[in-house]
């Protein structure tokens, strides 16, 4: 039977009755359940949890109709290993079963699985998945914005939630601009070494601070379509064009803490660099009158600065203060923005 057939046939079985309780504890899966433990679902509800997961993983990967019985018959009567196999492929096999046993009695949805087992191939995450008592789809979503070296055991269990776990992926990549990528091993075990969560996100603040002090370096040199303001006259006409209070930050241009450019794109944009522990940050970019920018011209602006060594994301300040309240469970400190543009986090240095 063709791909195509196949899901005429799965169709055909979502007209048939599923009973209210395969429905809560299937979720999005009920339908294809039904169609190979069809009412009242005896042969379902019979298996044991790793089963009932291991049948939601694979009964959402389309197969010919010859091999539905045998994947039933391998779900219910084979071995584990068999069962492991069909769900990673070549992939690592050991312990699958024994995490889908711990997953509740709720079936879980398709990205949740996806996540879960693009984690278990990962060896860092899979040595701290199997080491939980429980799984649920909330542990997954920290670990997963953690860069792949930190996700140790003695870090993911301080971390007390996403937000968190974004906090201090900035602080990982910002450590790593100051010290270097080559340390990106030593820092990720000295933090694994916290003993708690105050005292990791104390280590991720102090990662903040360069080893070496120095002064602003030179402002980056950004191609056209970008021009560079440079003088007092260039300021005061730049913050009329744009209706701006640009002017407020004259003694910051004028030390060179902070440096000023006009996108000549579309639509045409004032941005603004300023100097921290990290480098080079952009910490505003605005059209006239304070419109904010569409993310695609924002993208062409980000891409030129990061080309010309400058970053993106958190101030030093900022991100130091989060840290520190996440380390004593102030729950009150606002989560990073999840899209795209959020996590730039542009500040209204002009209003």
């Amino acid at each position: 039977m063709t791909v195509a057939k196949t899901k005429d046939a799965l169709r055909v079985r979502k007209s048939q009755p599923v009973s209210s309780l395969l429905r809560y504890l299937a979720g999005e899966h009920a339908d294809r359940i039904a169609w190979f433990w069809p009412a009242p679902h005896e042969g379902f509800f019979a298996l044991p949890a790793s089963r009932r997961h291991a049948a939601a993983i694979l009964v959402n990967r389309l197969v010919g109709a010859d091999q539905m019985l045998t994947l039933k018959s391998v779900i219910e009567r084979g071995r584990d290993a068999q069962v492991a196999r069909l769900i990673v492929g070549d992939g690592v096999t050991a312990g699958v079963m024994k995490a889908l046993a711990k997953m509740g009695e709720q079936l879980w949805q398709v990205s949740d699985y996806e996540t879960f087992l693009e984690l278990f191939a990962e060896p860092n995450a899979n040595r701290t998945l199997r080491h939980l008592e429980t799984l649920r789809p909330a542990n997954f979503a920290p670990i997963s914005v953690l860069p792949t070296v930190l996700r140790e055991a003695g870090v993911i269990a301080a971390v007390p939630n996403l937000p968190a776990a974004v906090d201090l992926a900035s602080a990982f990549k910002i450590t790593l601009r100051l010290q270097g990528e080559a340390h990106a091993g030593q820092i990720a075990r000295q933090w694994a070494r916290a003993k708690d969560t105050k005292r990791l996100f104390e280590m991720a603040a102090g990662g903040l601070i360069p080893h070496v002090f120095s002064a602003p370096r030179p402002a980056p040199v950004l191609p056209a379509p970008f021009e560079r303001v440079q003088t007092r006259k260039q300021l005061i006409a730049t913050a009329l064009e744009f209706a701006n209070c640009l002017r407020d930050f004259t003694t910051e241009i004028a030390i060179g803490r902070m440096a000023v450019y006009v996108w000549h794109g579309a639509p045409k944009a004032a941005l603004a660099l300023t100097w921290d522990a990290a480098g080079w940050r952009l910490a505003e970019a605005e059209a006239k009158a304070n419109t904010e920018l569409e993310e695609a011209p924002l993208r062409d602006i980000v891409a030129a600065v990061e080309a010309a060594g400058a970053r993106t994301g958190p101030a030093i300040k900022t991100l130091t203060y989060r840290l520190e309240r996440r380390g004593h469970g102030d729950a009150s400190v606002d989560p990073p923005g999840a899209s795209w543009v959020d996590q730039l986090e542009l500040g209204d240095l002009w209003d």
